[in-house]
């Protein structure tokens, strides 16, 4: 762009950029601009990229199009050009276009002096750079979401390390239910990167459901799962399966899937609106000999009651019922979901 910018710098009589055609031909913005900011002449691709037609340019003033938060260092670069400080400048910039919005342009402009060195209008090259603006802010975005998932991730296992320690007997012990939820994480982590959500969010039925599958196998219909299509954060998913797998596990060793005729019902609902709007999920075991109330807490007890609704600033109930364990969590739907 540079080269261009020099070669209608140098090549520019005001008398006749009519019929410049390098000017027509570019497939960049070119532009010439009066000393009061009056848009003289624009080429059709500047047109096209500002959604204005050439000749209603010509009615504007460039700083009318440019971004309030971009003008005082155009002007500022203006001024010096008009001093002599400087020949040309660059710089990244925003335009407005007919439609209100805004798009990011690379900027190369500088002034254009008569005969006697009296400047005489500015010439300015603009290239559309909104595609790689955007592609940056998404990489940045995902460098952060990685940044904050790791120390994310980090948290929860120094957590669990803290919690598991005073209960396990043995340092392999400790290591072999580490693993086991690290490994219900995985599959949360699985279902936020298959999901439509590109890694920030999941299906909760299907994050439930893989929960399921990974201890039932083929027995999976021993659980029915019902509630709203709902897409659920990525912090909101890893504490869910943490919670999921407790719920499995004691479900299996203790609760109703240890008995032949056992099942669990897993729904979810949601109810409010706008600020207001709740969250409710129910993990209700079935059975016809259920156990009772656990003698004492264990480290299940504190993912369910403790870890889990802190997640999502919420709150979680635990109660055994004559057919079995009930557990409840209700929450700001604004803390599960992804947030727009």
């Amino acid at each position: 762009m540079m080269t261009l910018f020099r070669e209608l710098d140098s090549g520019l009589r005001v008398s006749d950029f009519e019929s410049d055609t390098t000017f027509e031909n570019a497939a960049v913005g070119i532009a010439y601009i009066a000393l009061n900011g009056r848009w003289l002449k624009v080429n059709p691709a500047l047109a096209r990229m500002m959604q204005y037609p050439a000749d209603a340019l010509a009615d504007w003033s460039f700083l009318s199009v440019t971004h309030p938060d971009d003008l005082e260092t155009e002007l500022e670069f203006a001024k010096q050009l008009l001093r002599g400080e400087i020949e040309q400048y660059a710089r990244e910039k925003r335009y407005r276009r007919a439609d209100g919005t805004y798009i990011w342009a690379s900027l190369t402009a500088g002034l254009k002096r008569d005969a006697e060195g009296r400047p005489e209008l500015f010439v300015a090259v603009i290239e559309d750079i909104s595609d790689r603006k955007k592609a940056e802010a998404e990489r940045a975005f995902i460098i952060e979401e990685q940044a904050h998932r790791s120390r994310n991730m980090l948290s929860v296992i120094s957590a669990l390390v803290s919690l598991l320690a005073p209960v396990c007997g043995s340092a392999a012990e400790l290591e072999q239910r580490l693993l086991n939820r690290l490994s219900a994480i995985s599959l949360s982590n699985d279902e936020l990167l298959s999901g439509a959500g590109a890694g920030d969010a999941a299906s909760l039925e299907r994050l439930v459901l893989s929960q399921a599958r990974a201890f039932l196998g083929r027995d999976i219909t021993r659980i029915s799962v019902s509630g709203a299509d709902l897409n659920i954060n990525s912090a909101c998913a890893q504490a869910f399966s943490l919670a999921l797998y407790e719920l499995m596990s004691n479900a299996l060793k203790y609760g109703a899937l240890h008995e032949p005729d056992g099942r669990i019902e897993a729904r979810w609902m949601l109810s409010g609106a706008g600020d207001d709007a709740q969250f409710r999920f129910e993990w209700r075991e079935i059975s016809s000999a259920p156990c009772g109330a656990p003698g004492q807490s264990g480290f299940g007890t504190k993912v369910l009651e403790t870890m889990t609704p802190l997640s999502v600033r919420g709150h979680a109930e635990r109660t055994f019922g004559p057919q079995g364990l009930v557990w409840t969590l209700e929450a700001p739907l604004s803390a599960v979901i992804v947030q727009s």
